[in-house]
């Protein structure tokens, strides 16, 4: 099964000219210019990626993937499993230090892990196996589980909305509500935030790293720049204008029609993370419109994905259709179960599902966003094809902060835009959690979603993902548009960075 993880690492590829490798050195402000502002720097509170992609820099957990998408240790210094299962025992690193100075314990482990699964969309998922977290001395840890799980160490390993390790004061501190000081272990120490200016990390002087050689997302993690500056510049032409220029060494998320342009400028790499991520419209089945299946499936029903893909991301290159819950380049995982009913462009069936459920012309809210300007490129042509049908579509565009907080009072919207970022343990994707916004809490893809996390058996695993992806579409827990691939650019002076699906700044340095 891992073995064909390494085949999709293969295709997480920089495209373009290779990075020039100069000596590391140590030294220099680095900016990256990002889509906005995140909504929280509490790692276990939000899925949003720009958190991760900020705070995991001064977060870490206690596993963490290899090249192969393997969990392998990271704050841990080995774990071993008894009880047929249902014991893990994790031994942790001494001497490592947090921000503050003080050394990290189990004292400190054992509420951040109870914290995340309290709160956390994966954590919830793996604290539903989970017995009991206890101390045994100031560096183990012991995780009771009520039956095996397949997905514990994927879980603890996962970067998005991740199993981070805060000092206790700082959870104790912060009770049910988001941590108010942002103190971890990483090999950069948060500094200040500016909103609409700036958020700075610095490097962390006492850091401790790992000694093996760097591996994936783990290994050995240096700090190279003296500092990080992460910022909000939501218009993504003065990003790659910026970044062309100078002003910036790196920015996320550029126009793919831009992709021929990008390879033309003198200084700037293009690169090209596949896959990255799917587009979609999440729906709510809490309340509102959307908690009749029938409007569901109008909606699933009516969309041409073709020419929704191609409004957001223009270049075909960079989207492909795809109805499978994971990606093709993860072999042993994807699917086309239930395909029929993905891209059906069925316009007559659309008009009579909404007659059935005896629409009546409501104002349907779709919350979208131009920080991300596929989502809302993706939103206006769907509603455009929507209201062809008979819907009517109220498209309420905000920042993303904004959309992330909303997104959480099922009373305020019908349906959001966002995008489910890849992810190596199926039973853990964000797109089919009961927990997460959209609150898909369909009773047969919960049992199945259940024993897909508890299997050990590849083949039976397969099955129970399968059987998750039928539920999908027939109940339409989401709506998929299709797969896409993120452009995102890099001076040329910046070395030894990898185009890989989470962003990361360790281990990079400029050169000269």
């Amino acid at each position: 099964m891992k073995l064909a993880l390494a085949l999709a690492l293969t295709l997480l590829t920089v495209v373009g000219p290779s990075l020039a490798q100069d000596g590391p050195r140590t030294g220099g402000v680095f900016k990256a210019a990002m889509i906005g502002e995140p909504p929280s720097l509490d790692l276990h509170w939000t899925t949003a990626v720009i958190t991760q992609q900020i705070t995991w820099h001064v977060y870490e957990s206690l596993f963490t993937y290899d090249k192969h998408y393997s969990p392998i240790p990271m704050l841990a210094e080995s774990h071993a499993v008894a009880d047929g299962g249902r014991r893990y025992t994790i031994k942790l690193r001494q001497g490592v230090k947090f921000h503050n100075g003080k050394e990290m314990t189990s004292a400190d482990v054992v509420p951040s892990l109870k914290r995340w699964g309290k709160m956390a969309t994966p954590g919830k998922a793996v604290f539903k196996a989970v017995e009991a977290v206890e101390a045994k001395g100031p560096y183990e840890v012991v995780i009771h589980l009520k039956e095996p799980s397949a997905a514990l160490l994927d879980g603890l390993a996962r970067p998005n909305n991740a199993a981070a390790i805060y000092p206790k004061e700082v959870i104790d501190a912060a009770g049910e509500q988001q941590v108010k000081e942002f103190i971890g272990t990483g090999p950069y120490r948060f500094v200040e935030h500016k909103p609409d200016r700036h958020i700075k990390l610095a490097r962390f002087k006492d850091y401790v790293a790992r000694q093996e050689a760097p591996d994936g997302f783990g290994g050995k993690r240096t700090a190279y720049l003296d500092e990080i500056l992460f910022i909000p510049v939501p218009d993504v032409t003065v990003r790659l204008a910026g970044v062309e220029t100078g002003e910036y060494h790196f920015a996320q998320q550029i126009k793919q029609d831009q992709y021929d342009r990008v390879k033309r400028m003198r200084d700037v790499e293009a690169l090209v993370i596949k896959p990255s991520a799917w587009s979609t419209a999440v729906l709510n089945h809490k309340q509102g419109l959307m908690t009749d299946k029938r409007l569901r499936q109008a909606v699933q029903a009516a969309l041409d994905m073709e020419s929704i893909m191609a409004a957001g991301f223009g270049h075909k290159d960079f989207y492909r259709l795809d109805p499978g819950l994971m990606y093709p380049e993860q072999a042993q995982w994807h699917s086309k179960a239930a395909g029929e009913l993905f891209n059906q462009k069925n316009k007559a069936k659309a008009q009579k599902l909404l007659k059935d459920a005896g629409y009546a012309g409501q104002p349907v809210r779709w919350i979208t966003t131009k920080e991300y300007e596929w989502m809302y490129k993706n939103a206006l042509v769907a509603k455009q094809q929507l209201e062809e049908t008979g819907l009517k579509i109220d498209l309420q565009v905000v920042d993303w902060a904004t959309l992330v907080q909303r997104r959480n009072k099922p009373e305020l919207w019908d349906i959001f835009s966002t995008g489910f970022t890849f992810g190596p343990e199926p039973a853990l994707i964000t797109s089919v959690q009961c927990n997460w916004p959209g609150w898909w809490c369909h009773e047969e893809k919960e049992r199945a979603l259940e024993a897909l996390a508890k299997e050990t058996d590849p083949k039976k695993r397969r099955a129970h993902l399968e059987r998750v992806q039928q539920h999908f579409y027939e109940d339409v827990g989401r709506i998929k548009f299709g797969d896409y691939f993120t452009l995102d650019v890099a001076r040329k002076d910046v070395k030894n960075f990898p185009a890989l699906p989470w962003t990361a700044f360790w281990n990079v340095w400029l050169g000269r």
